[in-house]
């Protein structure tokens, strides 16, 4: 396989877990610049996606809850 390729498919990989489990990305970019693993500003990019996503997922459960109470009055 091309590295090319290799890379964009782990890349695809890696903003999908952003996606799907955001806290998880966040708290592992997280462990991984407190170990000194990475420079602060590495995956700034995968962080701010995985603020993204956190953002849209309380959105959803504000919209949820609301629309929930509009049908609990009836």
């Amino acid at each position: 396989m091309p590295v090319d390729l290799y890379r964009r498919r782990i890349a695809t990989t890696v903003v999908e877990l952003a996606r799907e489990d955001p806290f998880l990305v966040k708290e592992v970019i997280t462990r991984l610049r407190t170990a000194g693993e990475i420079e602060t500003d590495d995956l700034v990019y995968l962080d701010r996606i995985a603020d993204r996503w956190i953002a849209v997922a309380e959105a959803n459960a504000r919209r949820a809850t609301s629309a929930h109470a509009r049908q609990a009055r009836g």
